[in-house]
């Protein structure tokens, strides 16, 4: 009887230790629980807090530390628009990280540049030299065309000269001025007076054909190229018996006739009379 009182009292001794912790372990849940309930009031009034004071930019505070709010979570998306004449890369608004790299950017952005500076350089150069080069030549294109110039104007002066002495047929004159020519020029001199000789003869020929034809039918071709190449009729006149080409004269329009006239008048040297 005595066994099973005592076997009764542990029995119940068991049961009350296990109620008892049952209640502690809850006890220290409850109390995790509103430690964590407390911690996210607390939380959230101080963000509360902070959100409000960065929104309104009280003493200026989001402008201070905007760099700094921009990444945090929640409050980053407080943060006001940024005043005008506010600079993302003032040192003051970079964070120590960002000056670094915004420093490497910038130096490999100056090493870039200086090397295109010195390519510009050496192209400034090489274009100078051309430029030079370019004046030079010019210069000396120059030279050459002022002294062609000059020997076309003496050769064409030794020309006349004896073009003037073949019409005087003057032989002692003739002599002595190919005598005062060195050979290469009188050669020269000599060739271009054959070449006129032999445009004049063909010219001459040319003439012939409308020395044949009806005036009236040679005026009337004539009358059609007065009034685009009037240099070619009075060309073609010219080499002309006069009868022949008086009579064709004769028969052309007075406008047309008129203006021929006025073109053989400065052939033959009577433009000071006009």
């Amino acid at each position: 009887m005595a066994k099973i009182k005592g076997n009764t009292k542990e029995g119940a001794l068991a049961t009350d230790t296990a109620a008892g912790g049952k209640k502690k372990a809850k006890g220290i849940l409850f109390g995790i629980a509103l430690f964590l309930l407390a911690l996210i009031v607390v939380v959230g009034i101080v963000t509360g807090v902070f959100y409000i004071i960065i929104r309104n930019n009280v003493n200026g505070f989001a402008d201070k530390y905007r760099e700094q709010i921009k990444n945090i979570p929640v409050l980053g998306y407080a943060l006001p628009a940024p005043p005008a004449d506010y600079d993302p890369l003032d040192p003051e608004n970079l964070s120590r990280k960002e000056l670094l790299t915004k420093y490497n950017e910038f130096r490999s952005q100056n090493n870039k540049l200086l090397g295109q500076m010195l390519e510009v350089e050496e192209d400034l150069e090489t274009l100078e030299l051309l430029r030079s080069a370019n004046e030079e030549l010019k210069h000396q294109n120059k030279e050459m065309e002022e002294s062609m110039q000059r020997e076309n104007s003496k050769l064409q002066e030794e020309i006349e000269r004896m073009e003037e002495l073949l019409v005087r047929e003057d032989k002692e004159g003739f002599k002595e001025f190919f005598e005062k020519m060195n050979k290469e020029k009188a050669e020269e001199v000599y060739s271009h007076i054959l070449e006129e000789q032999k445009l004049d003869e063909q010219s001459k020929q040319f003439a012939q054909i409308y020395e044949k034809m009806d005036a009236s039918a040679a005026a009337q071709i004539f009358e059609e190229l007065v009034e685009n190449q009037p240099e070619l009729v009075v060309g073609i006149l010219k080499n002309m018996k006069k009868d022949s080409a008086a009579q064709i004269i004769e028969e052309m329009t007075g406008s047309s006739a008129a203006k021929i006239t006025k073109i053989l008048s400065k052939e033959f040297g009577f433009e000071e009379y006009q």
